[in-house]
């Protein structure tokens, strides 16, 4: 580290130098960075990854990687943060757009529309309980009688409500379009694939006068509380906000945490009126087969699978108690032992 520390000092009178030089000290964290004006005899790690040349080396290295806009942010985050994002690619503006433009044209769905939602409810009813009533009619007299069996054999006996699951769909979309009109600015990108989603999530649109927009996000790791009330606390390797990225990505935030490297960084980005008006807004339309291969990307997935794997053969998982007398394990009884 001491070594590392020493190198850095070099590089930041270089780059510092160079500035003042040649730039007369504009660069950000150039002539006026603290590795220029004052001795470093005791950098920590934290104070190295926000330091001007290491971001800038970094940066560059991220823009000639090639990685997509998910895994740029995430690495900025996890090592000292970034300046402000000032732009974003025409791509991206389209679908901020799109969605922006979605969420202002929202219309409720046809009587019609729901009816046939609600048919399809029931056809997938109907497919469920032939599945139970074969289930049930197999199972032992004693796993008919226990709590799970009853449940069943409501399920089965009960007539699926055509006019109640009609309503109960009303009224859902109701409250999600009243959460809608009441999200300000907020517009919601997880629609709008996988490198929107992940990048940046919700963000938040603000107009401006003469038809220009401001585009502002903060790139975070929220608290479980933020992401859904009622969520437990993050483990190690399984945190909230991270969900979609798996337990890799979580290892390396809480080791970012731990060592003071990780920082949250802003996304602001000016549209003018003429640019924002010819902006031609899109609405992504395609689906993944496979969501989480398809957000955590094969390499990661890959790792992720492999760590899981791992994990169970040190720490087998908890499994849920059988129903009594399932096929190919004792019945109850049977595990009481002789005396």
């Amino acid at each position: 580290m001491e070594l590392f520390q020493r190198f850095l000092n070099r590089v930041g009178r270089a780059y510092g130098q160079a500035d003042k030089r040649l730039f007369g000290g504009m660069l950000p964290g150039g002539a006026d960075s603290p590795l220029v004006t004052t001795p470093q005899s005791a950098l920590s790690l934290s104070s190295i990854v926000r330091s001007a040349p290491f971001q800038a080396v970094r940066d560059v290295a991220l823009e000639k990687s090639g990685l997509p806009k998910p895994e740029q942010f995430y690495i900025k985050g996890m090592t000292g943060g970034s300046k402000d994002i000032t732009t974003m690619t025409p791509e991206e503006l389209a679908l901020v757009k799109g969605a922006y433009e979605q969420k202002q044209n929202i219309q409720s769905p046809s009587d019609q529309d729901i009816f046939m939602m609600a048919k399809q409810q029931e056809l997938m009813h109907q497919s469920s309980v032939e599945n139970l009533k074969e289930q049930y009619a197999k199972s032992a007299e004693e796993d008919k009688n226990s709590p799970l069996g009853k449940m069943i054999f409501n399920t089965i006996n009960t007539p699926f409500n055509l006019d109640e699951v009609v309503s109960n769909i009303k009224t859902g979309i109701n409250a999600k379009q009243k959460a809608i009109k009441n999200s300000g600015p907020v517009v919601n990108l997880y629609g709008q694939g996988r490198d929107m989603k992940m990048a940046y999530g919700n963000l938040s649109v603000y107009p401006q006068p003469g038809g220009g927009v401001q585009i502002y996000d903060r790139w975070k790791v929220d608290k479980p509380e933020q992401v859904m009330p009622g969520l437990g606390k993050d483990q190690v390797d399984a945190v909230a906000d991270l969900r979609e990225g798996g337990p890799i990505p979580a290892l390396i935030y809480n080791a970012a945490k731990a060592l003071g490297t990780y920082e949250p960084f802003d996304i602001r980005v000016n549209v003018s009126p003429q640019d924002w008006q010819n902006i031609q807004g899109r609405v992504n339309t395609t689906m993944a087969r496979d969501i989480a291969k398809e957000d955590q990307g094969s390499t990661l997935n890959y790792l992720n699978t492999l760590y899981q794997k791992t994990k169970n053969q040190i720490v087998p998982p908890i499994q849920a108690l059988p129903i009594k007398g399932a096929p190919g394990l004792p019945a109850a009884n049977k595990y009481k032992e002789s005396k």
